[in-house]
């Protein structure tokens, strides 16, 4: 039979004291995981005699605000992650428009000037063609255009004064690389070849001529054509040139010119390479026929507001007639970049 005792009635302050003891009694113990079934986590086992305080529902709480901070906190780390690559992303496309920006800038800028360019060429052969008060005389010249990109300075040489590479004896070319540093049997083998490429006789249907089969014996890949040079770089080509000859003989030769060279606009070198010429072979040149055609050299040097520059290079040359200031002209070599 079970006797049951009364228990003393505890007043207010002895509830709260209890219960505060016990709370902070289960706050220095470890609370221990809940298995599936009932009862304390069996991963740790409790001294005998230790108080156990398993408040249930307080350790899912816990729990549960524990996983959920956790998954706050990754969940902040792969936003920090995506901003970062958004940054990266936004900062390469951000410089490469700068780049393709810059790029077109400067395509546009090169094809203003080079427009500026040209029409500063064109506009120097319509004053000489002008009968005009806007004419200009043919021969030496520097003018100063003003064009919508930018300024043009033009600089025209007259051709006149010298060496017509189709037209001159060997005798003064010989003269001319004599004095540019050639050997006298080199300069001779030299001005044979040049006058060679520019008469030469091809050959019959699939036969080469001697003189292509010359070439083709030498390793070089292009001979003589049997015509005139049209352009004054093909003399690079010619059998025995050297670079360094070609380029010193450069300045003072010239195509399509068909006479001359006229003595009061030669250089100091074409007029010692005539004398010497003279003074070697007997050779003389006649007096140019001031009716004849007249080949001007003109560079076009435009420069834009950013400091980008172009320069056209334009050999033409222009027809007279007898009846006066009217002209025909003809472009022989249209290039870009400066004089080499």
């Amino acid at each position: 039979m079970a006797v049951f005792r009364a228990r003393a009635p505890q007043n207010e302050t002895t509830k709260q004291d209890s219960s505060f003891s016990e709370e902070k009694e289960a706050k220095r113990l470890l609370f221990f995981r809940r298995p599936q079934g009932r009862g304390p986590s069996p991963y740790l086992s409790p001294a005998p005699g230790t108080k156990v305080f398993c408040f249930f529902s307080s350790e899912k709480k816990i729990l549960s605000s524990s996983i959920a901070g956790h998954d706050r906190g990754f969940a902040l780390l792969i936003v920090l992650w995506a901003m970062v690559l958004l940054a990266l992303l936004g900062a390469q496309v951000t410089g490469a428009g700068r780049s393709e920006t810059r790029l077109a800038t400067a395509l546009r800028t090169g094809a203003q000037l080079q427009e500026a360019a040209d029409a500063a060429v064109y506009e120097t052969i319509w004053h000489m063609l002008d009968g005009g008060g806007d004419y200009w005389p043919p021969g030496a010249m520097t003018r100063v255009l003003d064009e919508p990109a930018g300024r043009v300075v033009v600089k025209i040489t007259d051709e006149r004064g010298k060496f017509d590479i189709n037209q001159v004896p060997p005798g003064f070319l010989q003269s001319l690389f004599s004095m540019l540093g050639a050997d006298k049997d080199t300069a001779t083998t030299i001005a044979n070849a040049v006058t060679d490429w520019r008469s030469q006789q091809p050959g019959g249907a699939g036969v080469d001529s001697p003189l292509t089969e010359q070439y083709r014996n030498a390793g070089r890949v292009w001979g003589p054509s049997g015509e005139e040079f049209q352009r004054l770089d093909d003399i690079k080509l010619v059998l025995g040139m050297t670079p360094a000859l070609a380029k010193a003989a450069k300045p003072y030769l010239t195509i399509a010119l068909e006479q001359g060279p006229w003595l009061k606009f030669a250089s100091p070198v074409v007029l010692a390479a005539m004398e010497k010429a003279k003074h070697d072979s007997g050779l003389t040149v006649e007096d140019a026929d001031p009716r004849g055609p007249v080949v001007l050299n003109i560079e076009a040097h435009a420069v834009g507001n950013n400091g980008a520059a172009f320069t056209r290079r334009a050999l033409f040359r222009l027809d007279g007639t007898l009846s006066g200031p009217a002209w025909r002209f003809r472009i022989l070599a249209w290039e870009d970049g400066p004089a080499n």
